[in-house]
C-alpha cells in the first residue's frame, strides 16, 4: 500500500536525520504548562501473596 501523491510544496518530504521540531505548535488555552507525574503502575510480582514470582499454573 502506498500513501497519497502529495504536492511536495505543501508537504515537503521529512529528512529522518533532521531532528524534530521542539514546538508542536500552539496549545489550547487551558493546557497547563507542565504535566502532572505518572502514576506509579504495580509491577506484576506486588499482588502480596507469597509465590516466587514465577509462571502460574494454568487454570
Amino acid at each position: 500500500m502506498t500513501g497519497p501523491d502529495l504536492d511536495p510544496e505543501q508537504y515537503p518530504p521529512i529528512d529522518p536525520r533532521e531532528p524534530a521540531p521542539d514546538d508542536a505548535g500552539e496549545l489550547l488555552p487551558d493546557t497547563p504548562d507542565e504535566l502532572p507525574q505518572a502514576p506509579v503502575e504495580p509491577m506484576p510480582d506486588d499482588g502480596g501473596d507469597d509465590d516466587d514470582g514465577g509462571v502460574r499454573e494454568p487454570a
